[in-house]
């Protein structure tokens, strides 16, 4: 094991419906659709909004990071999958997408170590935290 790849994880398993699934990391070049997403996620709700009131309130340019973020999570997690079948995929990523974005920004939050850095991060993981507490299936088919 590589010295960088010890610091960042190779990936982590979310249950769906009773089968699990392991979601891996995304690289820097995602990162101005994570901090779109993470922005658009934190002003269209707050700590009482299920992560579906927040999905409903979120502006064009905020849902297209979220589906960019899932979609490449999607992409890197499960590649074969995504080259034989990427509508299957992105099917799939509609249908819980409230599950899989709380799962895919816990992943990807690093731990700044700054004082000040740790804070706002503490609190974001808070927010997150609570929405994830909240989350109901999102998508067709759900109520």
């Amino acid at each position: 094991m590589s010295k960088f790849s010890k610091h960042i994880g190779q990936g982590e398993i979310i249950e769906i419906d009773g089968d699990e699934f392991i979601l891996k990391p995304l690289t820097t070049e995602h990162l101005s659709y994570f901090f779109k997403a993470l922005k658009s996620f934190s002003a269209a709700g707050d700590e009482k909004s299920t992560i579906a009131d927040v999905l409903q309130g979120l502006d064009d340019e905020g849902m297209g990071a979220i589906r960019q973020l899932i979609e490449e999570t999607l992409k890197n997690s499960y590649p074969e999958e995504w080259k034989e079948n990427p509508e299957e995929l992105k099917s799939f990523g509609l249908k819980y997408m409230g599950t899989l974005i709380a799962k895919i920004f816990e992943i990807n939050s690093a731990q700044p170590t700054a004082e000040v850095g740790a804070r706002k991060k503490a609190e974001e993981m808070a927010r997150l935290k609570a929405l994830k507490a909240n989350a109901t299936p999102t998508g067709p088919g759900s109520a």
